[in-house]
C-alpha cells in the first residue's frame, strides 16, 4: 500500500475536507493499494454527498464488478447514467451504459 501517497492526500483533505478530488483520489489510491471494500465506501459516500459526481459511478460500477457485485454495478451504471443526463455528459453516458451493457451480457 502506498501510504505515502495516501497520506498526504490526507493531509490535504484535513486542509480542505469539502473536496471531493481529493477524496475521491484517495478512493482510486486504496482501490490501486488493493483495499477495495474502503474504495467503495469512500465512493459510496462522495455520491451520496454529491450525486452529480459522475466519474465516482464508474469507478464504484467497476469496482463492484471486480468484487463480484454485479447487480450493484449493473444499478451504479444506471443512476449514473441517469445523471449524466441531468449534468449533459453525453461521454460519461456512453461510457455508463457500454460498460452496463458488458456487464449484463457477462451475466
Amino acid at each position: 500500500m502506498n501510504t505515502t501517497r495516501i497520506d498526504q492526500l490526507r493531509g490535504m483533505l484535513a486542509e480542505e475536507p469539502g473536496d471531493l478530488f481529493l477524496r475521491y483520489a484517495i478512493a482510486l489510491e486504496l482501490k490501486r493499494a488493493g483495499n477495495m471494500e474502503q474504495a467503495i465506501t469512500d465512493l459510496e459516500a462522495i455520491l451520496n454527498e454529491d450525486p452529480k459526481h459522475i466519474a465516482s459511478y464508474y469507478q464504484l460500477a467497476l469496482l463492484q464488478a471486480d468484487l463480484g457485485y454485479t447487480p450493484d454495478a449493473i444499478a451504479t451504471c444506471e443512476a449514473g447514467s441517469m445523471q449524466c443526463l441531468v449534468t449533459g455528459d453525453r461521454k460519461a453516458r456512453a461510457e455508463l451504459q457500454e460498460l452496463m451493457n458488458t456487464l449484463k451480457d457477462d451475466q
